[in-house]
């Protein structure tokens, strides 16, 4: 019997935090020089599913993108990754929603069960509280994922340091793999992102 496995191997993960300024009588070139940078801390990830490849902050001020290695799952083995991200929020915003893009591709053998991808979230701090469930995408064919997941944050902090913690499990049935990874070096295969307004 073949080996198929689930191969994380280069797991991009982008944090862009989108900026939203309030309706002023001032060109959108200005706005978009005031936009407020979004300071992040170092990434950590444990859980034995994973390893931080890279960490790098883009230009915009706004944006880290994450890339994780060593991720993987053969014949049906259960993986799970934790990754976890500080974001410092400048003074005056507020976080209002969190959202996130999954990009990957599986491929389902006849005979397979198929595979899965869960994750779930726990936000503290200046982005808000938020614990949620965990949501667990199926895939019983051969498909190209774009899953995105929205979140609505209650965030009564005018800035200050915020903190995400993502759990992602991944599982694999015999005749089955599903693979993400960095195909975009500017988009990464995971998307997060922070709108934030004034207070």
């Amino acid at each position: 019997m073949s080996t198929i496995h689930m191969n994380f191997k280069q797991f991009g993960a982008l944090l862009s935090i989108s900026t939203i300024l309030g309706m002023n009588v001032v060109a959108s070139k200005a706005l978009a020089q005031q936009a407020p940078s979004i300071l992040f801390g170092p990434a950590t990830a444990s859980g034995g599913g994973c390893t931080i490849d890279t960490q790098t902050s883009l230009n915009d001020g706004r944006t880290l993108s994450i890339v994780l290695n060593n991720m993987s799952a053969i014949n049906g083995q259960r993986q799970r990754c934790i990754l976890r991200v500080e974001a410092n929020i400048p003074s005056g915003f507020r976080a209002q929603e969190l959202q996130v893009q999954y990009q990957g591709d599986t491929v389902v053998n006849s005979g397979s069960k198929g595979t899965s991808f869960s994750r779930s979230f726990s936000i503290l701090g200046a982005l808000g509280i938020l614990t949620t469930t965990p949501i667990s995408t199926s895939f019983t064919s051969d498909t190209v994922i774009n899953e995105v997941d929205r979140y609505s944050l209650l965030s009564a902090s005018c800035g200050g340091q915020g903190v995400v913690s993502m759990n992602l499990i991944a599982r694999s049935s015999v005749g089955s793999e599903i693979v993400l990874d960095t195909g975009d070096i500017n988009a990464g295969n995971v998307r997060f992102s922070f709108p934030i307004i004034r207070c």
